[in-house]
Order: structure tokens, then sequence, then C-alpha cells
């Protein structure tokens, strides 16, 4: 049995089930908060995307700061978590999604996009067009924050995730401002007992264009 086959395997929902239940009622993530701070008050399209939404913490503070949320996540369990949380906000403030981010065509355009500890589970064969569709969705002026994996982690061989080398991480934000890039290389836990986690944090802005 390869990697890719024991990962989706039957258990992989009770173990994002697990995972769930251990984050609920968590605040929403600093680096969120962060990259909100970042954002112009004046920004005419108050749409927020939120890419592996999980038990729907930061969807639902993003919902209370005012936004419309698309909340993508692909197990159907983070999906029904998310909604119960969107319940009583305005109708159409909230679009939750039970999707693959390879399959994720079109995304609207936005001014803020999060993703909380999510990008790393992209396909790497499809990461390159992901990355792009995240980019070209950003509106001018616009947020992205989130953490990609770098290629120390201990899950780095796992050919259905993405991995990266500071420099690689790095160049993916060319043409953006970056605000924060931060390294955090430490042993930990995970879903499955520890490991070593190797991972980026950052926030960008996209610039812009000047007449």
């Amino acid at each position: 049995m390869n990697s890719e086959t024991e990962f989706n395997n039957a258990d992989r929902s009770s173990n994002w089930k697990t995972y769930y239940d251990h984050h609920e009622g968590r605040p929403a993530s600093v680096l969120l908060r962060a990259a909100l701070h970042l954002v112009d008050t004046d920004t005419p399209i108050r749409q927020a995307i939120d890419l592996g939404c999980g038990a729907g913490n930061d969807t639902r503070f993003l919902l209370d700061s005012g936004w419309n949320v698309l909340a993508v996540d692909r197990e159907d369990n983070a999906i029904n978590l998310v909604k119960a949380r969107g319940r009583g906000f305005p109708e159409g403030q909230l679009c939750a999604v039970a999707q693959a981010f390879e399959c994720l065509h079109p995304l609207p355009s936005s001014s803020l996009i999060f993703a909380g500890m999510a990008l790393p589970f992209c396909h790497r064969e499809h990461f390159a067009d992901f990355w792009s569709n995240i980019l070209s969705t950003l509106e001018p002026g616009g947020v992205f924050a989130g953490n990609l994996f770098g290629d120390r982690d201990d899950w780095a061989d796992r050919t259905f995730m993405n991995f990266h080398s500071e420099a690689q991480a790095r160049a993916l934000f060319q043409g953006l401002d970056l605000h924060l890039f931060q390294v955090h290389e430490e042993d930990g836990p995970c879903m499955r007992g520890f490991k070593h986690w190797h991972r980026f944090d950052f926030i960008a802005k996209k610039p812009i264009a000047r007449a």
C-alpha cells in the first residue's frame, strides 16, 4: 500500500473529525487577524475565501467581521460544521463548498484569501495552476495569507502533497508585496502522532497598479 492510498483510506474521515473536535472553539488564527489589518478599510469588495476551512473557526470570524465568505474544504464533515456556524447570518453571506483544491475553478474576485495549513494538501502536479488561480483571483490591494510546508518536513516524501525549499517558497511571491515570511522548524504533534514540522507562514499583498 503506497502512502497516498494509506492517507486516503476509510479512516481518513475519522482522523479529520478528531482534528475538528480538537480545534472546536479555538480563537481565529493569529495569522488571519494580522492579515485582516492589512486589508484597506475602504475596499469595495468584502469578499473573502477560506481555503481548507476545517471546523470553520476562521470562517465564523470573517462572517462576524462583516465579510462574505467562500469556505472550501474537501471533507464533507468540515463543510457541514461550517454551514452550522453560518446559521443566523444573512442569506448569501456564506457559501460553503466541498471540493478538492485542484478542481476549484473559478474563484470569485476577493480582497482577502486565507489558507491556514491547507495549501500543502494540493497535489503537487496541480499546485502551480492552483497558485496562479489564487493570485489571479486576488483583487489589487487584496491580502493573501497562509502556510506552506518546507522540504525538510517529515511528510515531504508524500507525492500527493507539495513542499518547497525556502528559496522556492519566497519565489512564489514574485510581484506581490511580502509583509510577513516566517520559518518554523520543530518537532511536534500531528493528527497521527508526532512529526518534524518545517513550515513557512506568510502574508502578502497584491500591489495596486498606478496610473
